[in-house]
């Protein structure tokens, strides 16, 4: 005879579903994930599992469009040699002191300098030496940004610093 083996008016028996014991019904409770168990095998939910995450607001309070840029293009005039801090192009219209400047280069290669000055005619002052050979023909762009001032590498010195 087991433990349920007995009679009891208004129960019957029953298996818990987590040990596999018999028991009366009356005796046994269901769990919040539904199994029907002994008072031995009962166990409340865990409060860890009603906890609600708080949304994050992730919004920018004050949001401001980027600077408004203007880019232009031109091409070399006469070819720059390598290592070159000038450079002759067919047109300076709109280059300004500090303004950003891409040369194509004969490898392929793009680069990006600034305006170190006001044109003189159509001469641009660099603010970096040509790495590369630039011949005639080849594009060069030009970005006016707001005033913002750029500085390469070669451009900086140890008083600079």
């Amino acid at each position: 005879m087991g433990r349920a083996d007995f009679v009891k008016h208004g129960s019957w028996n029953v298996i818990c579903d987590r040990c596999g014991m018999k028991r009366k019904a009356s005796d046994c409770r269901i769990t919040w994930d539904n199994l029907f168990v002994c008072q031995g095998c009962w166990t409340p939910r865990h409060p860890q599992d009603f906890v609600k995450g708080i949304p994050d607001d992730q919004t920018v309070p004050i949001s401001r469009p980027d600077t408004v840029s203007t880019m232009g293009a031109t091409t070399v005039a006469t070819t720059a040699l390598k290592n070159a801090t000038t450079i002759v192009l067919t047109s300076v219209t709109g280059i300004a002191d500090g303004d950003a400047i891409g040369i194509v280069l004969d490898n392929g290669d793009y680069h990006w300098t600034f305006s170190d000055g006001d044109p003189s005619g159509s001469t641009v002052t660099l603010g970096s030496y040509l790495p590369y050979l630039s011949t005639s023909g080849n594009a060069v762009y030009i970005a006016s940004i707001n005033n913002e001032t750029y500085l390469t590498a070669t451009g900086l010195t140890a008083t600079g610093l």
